[in-house]
């Protein structure tokens, strides 16, 4: 292996090395190190602003967030879930959440809501994703504007901005799944590094299952060296030690006696069976209407620009050997989104976006050396000349085709409040259900509803826990009858026909609608015998007849 003088960073290449001792030199003291902390430190000043910036205003609050955040809180009670843990996801991301749920409070900063305080738990994962897409870029060999730039172009995504910084699993793992890509390419033939990166894909994984769709990648990227004198123990170190952490979820199912399905408890068999061969599936890309093509429409509407350069740049990274895991990284991902018809679901996204961001500089750097290839022959005034007015025609690039098509998003991304019509909602609720009253919530407004009084998840109940969990059925024998309030949230009534949620649906057109938020509505059971009107002159009564106004 050889490296360039003027690349920090050493690039692998097929030539032999003749020694090591600039392998680590972007944390020594050569000169040009100094340039990549400067850029670190700017990137990470920069994604941390971006990153807090109406964090709580865009996108709007969804399900599985709230689930999350009542998932983190329940740990801080000794608990990993408020109802029956089933094995859905393993727990690791939102005990790292938890870890973290001090941070906004002493921060001062998150508001009154527990679901936006816990957007900001995100932020440093989002931070820590930027910072390894710069790094990764270097590693590989990318000169440091390039590397920035696709560091930028990750931060400013749209799609980032929309998605990157919302309570989802997979914006926990992504920092651990690319610093074990920033390990295993370490130009060091240092075992601990390769090992190192074995037990770091393990946590990605158990933070979010769905990461394990670039292990070939990172295999890749681990065995893709020119010379390595511990090849044997550097695999085997790396594959034992990913198996031994990701063996501490069936573990704790076995302690449990939850690891085979039986009666009357939950297993991890079940919960596989449902993830993989179960859950209804999101149809074709190719079929118009179908979920799986409206979702692909979604992410586009967000992003056209970096989805697509980063899917040419793919194929420009075949060029290097160094670069060629991010092209298996891209296409792993890329292939069940394109051939598949099972379930889809909208953050699968997040975790591609960091690859495209690498993809482009990594693809950038191959046509820079490619042109630079070409002027060499030229006299120095000439060949820089070229390289000047090749860098105007990127920027002029990023200015007709990035731009026009990001702009439009900025204004609601980072100004308009898209859960204004929730925080309503919210304080009505608080404000007029009495708390001796059972009520059901979506999962995205369960946490600040049940702390606002209750504090029972059995009196305040996520909407469908109500047919899903059984526990519900020994706490509440009447059904649903015993329920009298329902907060009816934007897909609730989606939820229960593709659910099939009975008992919902049941209180639900037992209900009458008291008051109306824009895509939020509060609803009181009135119809079944013995059912007492609300008391008289309380503001439930006097909103009935506004059913239809919004805020």
């Amino acid at each position: 292996m050889t490296a360039t003088v003027s690349d920090p960073v050493l690039v692998l290449t097929s030539e032999p090395q003749p020694a090591r001792a600039g392998s680590s030199a972007f944390w020594r003291g050569r000169p040009e190190a100094w340039y990549d902390r400067v850029v670190l430190v700017v990137l990470g000043l920069f994604a941390t602003v971006l990153g807090a910036w109406n964090i709580t205003g865009a996108s709007a609050y969804q399900d599985d967030e709230g689930t999350y955040t009542a998932q983190a809180f329940s740990v801080l009670q000794g608990d990993l879930a408020p109802y029956t843990y089933w094995y859905d996801h393993p727990p690791l991301g939102w005990i790292q959440t938890a870890m973290l749920a001090w941070l906004p409070e002493s921060l001062g900063i998150g508001g009154d809501t527990y679901i936006g305080a816990t957007r900001y738990v995100i932020v440093p994962f989002f931070v820590a994703t930027t910072l390894l897409v710069y790094l990764l870029a270097r590693r590989v060999g990318v000169r440091l504007p390039l590397a920035a730039l696709g560091a930028v172009l990750f931060v400013i995504c749209p799609l980032t901005l929309a998605i990157g910084r919302q309570v989802y699993l997979d914006n926990i793992g992504m920092p651990w799944l690319l610093l074990a890509f920033y390990l295993a390419l370490s130009p060091r033939s240092a075992l601990w590094h390769h090992i190192a990166a074995g037990a770091l894909f393990a946590v990605a994984v158990l933070s979010k299952e769905t990461l394990a769709l670039f292990g070939p990648a990172l295999l890749l990227a681990l065995l893709n060296r020119p010379s390595w004198s511990n090849r044997v123990f550097s695999v085997v170190g790396f594959l034992v030690t990913g198996a031994l952490v990701l063996a501490f979820y069936p573990l704790m199912a076995v302690l449990s006696g939850e690891l085979l399905a039986g009666p009357d408890h939950v297993s991890l068999q079940e919960a596989l069976t449902f993830q993989f061969l179960d859950r209804s599936g999101s149809g074709s890309v190719w079929e118009a209407g179908s979920s799986r093509s409206e979702l692909v429409a979604g992410w586009l509407y967000f992003d056209r620009f970096l989805i697509f350069a980063g899917l040419a740049a793919a194929l420009l990274c075949l060029v290097r050997r160094s670069t060629v895991w991010l092209t298996v990284a891209i296409t792993t991902a890329a292939v069940p989104v394109v051939t598949g018809q099972g379930y889809l679901p909208s953050m699968y996204v997040i975790a591609v976006v960091p690859f495209l961001a690498i993809a482009l500089a990594a693809g950038l750097d191959v046509l820079r050396r490619g042109l630079a290839h070409l002027l060499t022959s030229l006299p120095p005034r000439a060949r820089n000349a070229g390289m000047g007015t090749a860098a105007a025609a990127l920027t002029v690039v990023l200015a007709v085709t990035a731009v026009p098509q990001w702009s439009g998003k900025y204004r609601d991304l980072l100004a308009l409040d898209a859960n204004e019509d929730w925080a309503a909602t919210l304080e009505w609720v608080q404000h007029n259900v009495p708390q001796e009253d059972t009520i059901l919530v979506p999962y995205s407004m369960w946490q600040d509803v049940n702390a606002s009084g209750w504090h029972d998840p059995w009196e305040v109940i996520v909407t469908e826990k109500a047919d899903l969990d059984n526990q519900f059925d020994r706490e509440h024998p009447q059904g649903w009858r015993s329920i009298d309030w329902l907060v009816v949230g934007p897909y609730t009534e989606s939820n229960i026909d593709s659910l099939g949620l009975e008992t919902v649906g049941s209180a639900l057109e037992a209900s009458e609608e008291v008051q109306r938020f824009g895509g939020w509505s509060v609803h009181k059971v009135t119809d079944w015998p013995g059912a007492a009107p609300p008391p008289e002159g309380s503001d439930a009564v006097a909103r009935v007849g506004e059913a239809g106004a919004d805020k």
